[in-house]
């Protein structure tokens, strides 16, 4: 049981994540596009007990102007991982360059995930120091990818908006097709684009874009809310 709550001020949105894993209640506050708190959990006794617990969070949180977001559901066949860095590493992979390359273009994207606060620590401390470093741009997001993901990036990852976007973009949409678009011309292979900050703001404005465009599409037209 997932339950995600939304509140729009003037210049954020404060979201609020509710899972019941179990027995157990996990529930962690912040800010859309920072990072979140860390998650806080509740040993309830029974799961039963946990959604009772769950649910009064909720209505404490409608009584402060907070509204669901009903999540789009991820397909059942999905199995949880969005990238391996080894799947790059055979095939088409050339064989003059580092195998490092083979994590840049995940990179990006995991860079953009940490700048807007939807990559979830769960609570790891280590985690949060090392994503301050990719915000400070003193560690690339391949080299967050390797040195903290082993090369996989997976759904556990991810907050439940974060899975959303990147099940609709990165598993099934437009993410390569954008990303060869922008850096990849005249190069002999998108495996050539270099891990650097200054390809990354040039990626960054087409995945703000994207990211935009499918938040708008999940909300009601105003004619529709009543």
């Amino acid at each position: 049981m997932r339950i995600r709550l939304e509140k729009k001020n003037r210049v954020s949105t404060d979201f609020v994540e509710i899972e019941v894993d179990k027995e157990i209640l996990n529930v962690r506050e912040g800010k859309l596009k920072k990072n979140g708190g860390p998650k806080w959990g509740k040993h309830c006794g029974t799961i039963e007990n946990a959604i009772i617990e769950a649910n009064k969070i909720k209505q404490e949180f409608l009584d402060k102007k907070y509204f669901e977001v009903k999540s789009k559901q991820i397909p059942s066949d999905f199995n949880g991982v969005y990238d391996k860095a080894k799947w790059h590493f055979r095939g088409e992979f050339p064989d003059e360059l580092d195998i490092f390359q083979g994590y840049v273009h995940t990179g990006f994207y995991l860079t953009w995930i940490i700048e807007n606060g939807i990559f979830d620590t769960n609570g790891d401390d280590h985690l949060s120091i090392e994503i301050s470093k990719v915000k400070r741009k003193e560690l690339t997001g391949a080299e967050f990818f390797e040195e903290n993901l082993d090369g996989v990036l997976m759904d556990d990852d991810l907050t439940e908006l974060g899975n959303e976007f990147s099940y609709y973009y990165y598993q099934k949409g437009k993410f390569l097709d954008d990303y060869s678009k922008i850096l990849g011309t005249n190069l002999p292979t998108l495996y050539h684009i270099q891990d650097n900050w200054e390809n990354y703001e040039k990626f960054k404005p087409i995945l703000d874009k994207r990211f935009k465009r499918w938040e708008k599409s999940k909300k009601p037209k105003w004619w529709k809310l009543n």
